[in-house]
């Protein structure tokens, strides 16, 4: 969750999007690393540690650096001493600079989960990451962004948004970063047709009230659950249908890249 939406999120509940973006990621990454267990990875944009979290326990033998220039230093410090008390291997830093000085040896990958649109400069800013000490030919790079400008709302108005993304503005600035994709797509094909519906009504002045992101989630339980396997479905067929050549548009762009 960004830290933004963090702020409106004070029941805590989690949007059935994030717990599913969560089975997303734990996939793509069990597909890259089949055999390596004790993994290096440094999560840029970590948001809330909520993704970063769920991930430890799914690889339990992997270290996490966790950086978001987003974080307080009373933040860093109070998290960084519940990880140590719940024997996380979880380090969390406001800068890249302080969680390159900590790794000890190289990166095996480098998460951008939704991160990029926010910068001014994403290829510049992807640049910066692979120059990194850490960073090595053999890092893989793991980028999801929200797919397609014609859906630019007041959603990424009110998360800072530059930019949507598809999958030639993607592989043009991940090339431009010198960073080659070894696979790319989309996934959440639902929330696609949910938010088009929302970027009309906006358009026709239909859409009322304030805008809260996923932190002003509150739904019960059922609808939670629902929507939860409604996407997790729909993940799946997006994969399905992946495998044999054919790429089904979605909200969501994703990009697994190397140097």
């Amino acid at each position: 969750m960004d830290l933004k939406e963090l702020a409106i999120n004070s029941g805590k509940k989690r949007h059935p999007w994030e717990l599913v973006r969560i089975q997303v990621v734990r996939h793509f990454i069990s597909q890259c690393f089949t055999e390596k267990k004790d993994l290096t990875i440094l999560d840029v944009g970590s948001g809330d540690t909520f993704m970063i979290q769920q991930l430890s326990e799914k690889f339990d033998e992997a270290s996490f650096f966790a950086v978001d220039t987003g974080y307080q230093v009373e933040y860093i410090n109070r998290l960084n001493e519940e990880f140590e008390l719940q024997n996380r291997k979880i380090k969390v830093f406001n800068e890249l600079s302080g969680a390159a000085f900590t790794m000890q040896g190289e990166v095996d990958l480098v998460l951008l989960l939704d991160v990029i649109e926010h910068v001014p400069d994403d290829v510049e800013f992807l640049k910066t990451i692979n120059k990194l000490h850490s960073i090595s030919d053999k890092t893989l790079f793991l980028i999801t962004v929200p797919a397609f400008q014609w859906l630019f709302c007041s959603h990424d108005a009110f998360l800072g948004h530059y930019r949507r993304y598809n999958n030639r503005l993607l592989r043009e600035k991940v090339r431009k970063a010198d960073l080659n994709i070894s696979s790319m797509g989309y996934f959440f094909m639902v929330p696609l047709l949910f938010r088009f519906m929302e970027v009309v009504l906006e358009k026709l002045k239909l859409k009322k009230g304030r805008e809260t992101g996923i932190g002003g989630w509150n739904g019960n339980s059922v609808l939670t659950k629902f929507l939860f396997w409604t996407l997790k479905i729909d993940f799946s067929i997006t994969r399905f249908f992946g495998k044999v050549g054919i790429k089904l548009p979605g909200l969501s762009n994703f990009a697994i890249c190397k140097r």
